[in-house]
């Protein structure tokens, strides 16, 4: 199937915490720590991490889908939904 990508939530917390971890320069927090609520990241590192998902992962993120940059799972769980619904116009079109 060429231009499906499927990835694991795994993996994808995976890099997830290595972009924390190496490009924010924090210890990767664990997957269901609030990332805002804790301080763990301020609103530029928050921009930072909105821009990694979008480049990384070709998915745009909306506004009203920013609350979903609370955790790394529920990133992930982000990217997932992001990819499923890109592969799924893929096979429409």
């Amino acid at each position: 199937m060429r231009g499906f990508i499927m990835v694991s939530l795994a993996t994808l917390q995976d890099r997830i915490s290595n972009f924390i971890t190496e490009k924010l320069h924090l210890e990767a927090p664990p997957l269901e720590a609030d990332l805002i609520e804790t301080g763990f990241i301020d609103s530029l590192a928050l921009v930072e991490l909105i821009f990694f998902v979008e480049q990384e992962f070709s998915i745009e993120v909306p506004l009203d889908e920013i609350d979903h940059f609370r955790s790394i799972r529920s990133i992930a769980a982000l990217i997932a939904d992001g990819i499923a619904l890109r592969n799924a116009e893929r096979a429409a079109s």
